[in-house]
């Protein structure tokens, strides 16, 4: 038995105490305790709606025109976190200087983790306060990690991002809703054709009718006019389910014709 441990409490426990976790980073112990509690249910928050494209380059775009740059914790502290992980291969095992070592690079994970959930932290408590609704792309993050942007993806923390998004909003009466993801970053959010030509580099120039935006804050409008939400501050919305249908759009440029999807709205995507 340990008997009794000092400890310094970030905030006082409510509820009945349930399940207690020990963890361990680098050379902190943390202790999180459960506990359960009733509280009422918020009431529906009427506010803005916004939708939100989350990116590599930049972070994220959204339909009120904001654009927040990828600060890439990761990649600042690569050349650091290279060169303690050389060191720790060229430690012998079981010596202290190889635990001493692996405590480095313990220790610079979990810099680059804190750097980047507190960015997090601190955008999702700025929308979860500023909108009643917020609109995101439906994305297999888990699956994208596979590919060859694991990396810059993990870096980025789009899952984490929407995590904290969901509980923040549910907590104060607003609410996270995903829509379909395809060709959002194709589709022109002012004539809503699919257009891969459209879209050079960061930029999004359609020809046909003259839209020019920014490739992230137009594909975040496009999620916008996706969710259809209408008047979602006041209540009148409903989550989006079943699959998008599609028609065939026709997109002429030169002599040639390419055949394209376009999005139609379809009933799930309908406000209540």
């Amino acid at each position: 038995k340990l008997g009794t441990i000092r400890a310094i409490l970030h905030r006082p426990l409510v509820g009945d105490p349930k399940r207690c976790t020990l963890t361990r980073e680098a050379d902190q112990w943390f202790v999180a305790i459960q506990c359960e509690q009733e509280v009422p249910e918020p009431a529906r928050r009427p506010g803005p709606v916004v939708a939100i494209d989350r990116g590599v380059t930049n972070l994220l775009g959204d339909s009120d025109g904001r654009l927040v740059p990828n600060p890439k914790h990761l990649d600042a502290s690569l050349r650091r976190l290279a060169h303690a992980q050389r060191v720790l291969a060229r430690r012998t095992k079981g010596s202290q200087r190889r635990a001493q070592a692996r405590l480095r690079v313990a220790k610079l994970h979990r810099t680059i983790r804190r750097q980047r959930a507190h960015v997090l932290h601190v955008l999702s408590a700025r929308y979860a306060k500023s909108h009643g609704v917020v609109i995101v792309e439906r994305l297999n993050v888990a699956g994208m990690l596979r590919g060859g942007l694991g990396r810059h993806l993990s870096g980025a923390g789009w899952a984490s991002f929407c995590t904290m998004l969901r509980y923040k909003l549910e907590a104060t009466g607003g609410r996270l809703v995903e829509v379909p993801a395809p060709y959002s970053s194709q589709t022109c959010s002012a004539c809503d054709v699919v257009d891969a030509a459209s879209r050079q580099g960061d930029r999004f120039r359609r020809v046909a009718c003259g839209h020019e935006a920014h490739a992230d804050l137009n594909a975040a409008r496009v999620l916008l006019s996706r969710g259809n939400l209408g008047d979602a501050g006041r209540g009148g919305f409903r989550a989006v389910s079943g699959p998008v249908k599609r028609q065939l759009r026709v997109v002429r440029r030169g002599h040639s014709t390419v055949q394209v999807p376009g999005l139609l709205k379809s009933p799930g995507l309908q406000s209540g």
